[in-house]
């Protein structure tokens, strides 16, 4: 194995001056720090992470937490913050909870005990998990993404407004009676998009006629299910304003689900129903009918957090080097600092399955 010392010494300079050229920290003469590097190469030396970490205290990684990577949304922003993170010289360690809690705790822990600087993390329930918490507690820089936690740093966009622009947008159409698909019930994306919905029908119209509810996963089949169970329950078999004349889904996967549901009740999109979703992943443009959704800029979202975060990792707020200080007595306690959060826009994107609503029967 080549060791940094047979790079010092092919290079003709001490290992000291080889480790100086590897950090970057203290400045080396161009002509000298080359023929390191052309040593290094030469040589194939690669160095010890590890070790560099345990000096350094700083692993050059990161957590990453996502709640579903069968949702192509996840997977797209697990993407961009990897080239982001890695345009910044550091590794991404991938996770997916799947939403189970144990999974999630498991993992961090994992990552905590492989001394990552800091964690990026998608919410995908109401309650945060424990293990987060105490994550938190112990000083580990983290920065949540898509779902809110209170008093943590996040990236975040602007849901309230997507649900307003599509529900003004189905206002205006002449939708007043609708079928909203939701996630958790209660979990701020799917709180704001509702909320933003409701604001939006106003703004176009009035107050709908009638809104119907349903809550659930973020999910495909949560869509699929629940069309057929409103179409049991005589939801698409109602007459007048009773009937719902569009589906709004709170994610694209939702929507998908309920596409296919609404295919196999012979309910045409959108000649019978129209539809909707939210997020914008590459799919719903090239589905039959191509998907009405709110794009989210999921590559600044991914870049806005990767750089929050190391923001605060570079800022000294390392864990490992706050191992073991003792925290203020309440008279010595400082005023409480201001929790960073970025909102960005959306865009609202309308294709083939929105349409105006079907004559009255």
């Amino acid at each position: 194995m080549i060791t940094i010392k047979d790079v010092a010494r092919a290079a003709g300079v001490s290992v000291s001056t080889v480790s100086h050229v590897l950090s970057g920290r203290r400045p080396i003469s161009e002509p000298t720090r080359l023929r390191v590097l052309e040593a290094i190469e030469r040589l194939g030396y690669r160095p010890n992470r590890l070790a560099q970490g345990l000096v350094s205290k700083s692993s050059r990684s990161l957590g990453l937490l996502v709640p579903d990577l069968a949702n192509p949304f996840f997977g797209s922003m697990a993407e961009a913050m990897e080239i982001a993170a890695h345009d910044r010289g550091y590794s991404v360690i991938l996770c997916n909870t799947n939403l189970d809690s144990r999974r999630e705790a498991d993992y961090l822990s994992m990552l905590l005990s492989r001394q990552v600087d800091g964690l990026l993390y998608f919410p995908g329930t109401r309650v945060p998990n424990r293990a987060l918490l105490e994550a938190v507690a112990a000083g580990v820089p983290v920065v949540v993404v898509d779902e809110r936690i209170d008093n943590l740093p996040g990236v975040f966009v602007d849901n309230f407004d997507g649900g307003r622009q599509l529900g003004r947008l189905l206002a205006q159409l002449g939708h007043r009676s609708l079928l909203f698909i939701g996630g958790p019930e209660g979990l701020p994306t799917v709180t704001d998009r509702l909320n933003g919905l409701r604001a939006g029908l106003a703004e176009g119209g009035g107050a709908p006629a009638n809104l119907l509810l349903r809550f659930g996963e973020y999910r495909a089949s949560h869509g699929y299910e629940t069309i057929h169970i409103c179409a049991r329950e005589g939801v698409f078999a109602a007459v007048g304003e009773e009937r719902p004349t569009a589906v709004v889904a709170a994610n694209d996967m939702i929507a998908l689900g309920a596409l296919r549901a609404l295919r196999e009740l012979q309910l045409q999109v959108p000649r019978d129903c129209s539809l909707t979703g939210f997020d914008g992943v590459e799919f719903t443009a090239m589905i039959t009918p191509s998907l009405t959704t709110v794009q989210q800029p999921s590559t600044r979202v991914a870049t806005a957090a990767v750089e929050l975060l190391l923001q605060r990792i570079e800022a000294g707020e390392n864990h490992r080097d706050r191992a073991g200080q003792q925290q203020p007595h309440d008279d010595q306690a400082e005023v409480a600092p201001v929790i960073p959060h970025v909102v960005l826009p959306v865009t609202l994107v309308v294709r083939e399955s929105v349409a105006p609503p079907p004559p009255q029967r």
